[in-house]
């Protein structure tokens, strides 16, 4: 199976791209969106603006993509450019895959949440089977707000109550690093080659 790490231009792709092929998955890192992937993965890199501008150049080839069955994972930022727009950076438009605008995590004790929290489940998912209660590794100042609650399969607490794992058709989220978080996240990725195989 293929993925693709989708280069926005900064930040470091390589440590999702090496987690992704230690769970057997062939990786290339570009910007040639095409169908021949299994799976196109949005790294958590970068600010909303920079990386809203750059997907939104090319909006009607991912809307393309997914309409044809093409799987998207978005880790951190790359989750929350799903939704449909963002402050960071200037209030900016998502792709609008997913209900919800991001925005400054609130009562918070300090900015960024950079450290280990619990997940919490909020609905049955093959995506977070044996992870409940397990501590994974974020680093975020923002979280989305106003979601839909029908695709949320867990959430976690800094401050605020945010989603920490997304699921809706075609499309996958993490708000917190599965390739900093360790053992949980080495089984999260588990679950999400399983998914990517149903």
């Amino acid at each position: 199976m293929r993925a693709l790490v989708v280069n926005y231009g900064v930040g470091n792709l390589f440590s999702i791209s090496s987690a992704l092929r230690r769970k057997g998955l062939e990786v290339d890192i570009g910007t040639e969106l095409t169908n021949s992937y299994d799976l196109l993965v949005f790294p958590g890199v970068g600010a909303f603006s920079a990386v809203s501008k750059f997907l939104n150049s090319r909006r009607d080839q991912l809307n393309e993509l997914k309409e044809s069955g093409s799987r998207f994972f978005g880790v951190c930022l790359g989750m929350q450019v799903m939704f449909q727009s963002g402050s960071e950076g200037g209030r900016s438009e998502g792709l609008g895959w997913l209900k919800g605008v991001v925005d400054k995590l609130v009562n918070s004790p300090k900015l960024p949440h950079i450290g280990w929290d619990r997940l919490i489940e909020t609905k049955p998912s093959i995506l977070i089977e044996g992870l409940e209660g397990k501590y994974f590794y974020f680093v975020h100042s923002y979280a989305a707000y106003d979601v839909d609650n029908d695709y949320v399969r867990g959430f976690s607490v800094y401050g605020v109550k945010f989603p920490a794992v997304v699921e809706k058709d075609s499309l996958v989220g993490t708000q917190f690093h599965p390739e900093k978080s360790g053992a949980s996240g080495s089984l999260f990725l588990d679950n999400l080659m399983r998914w990517l195989k149903r």
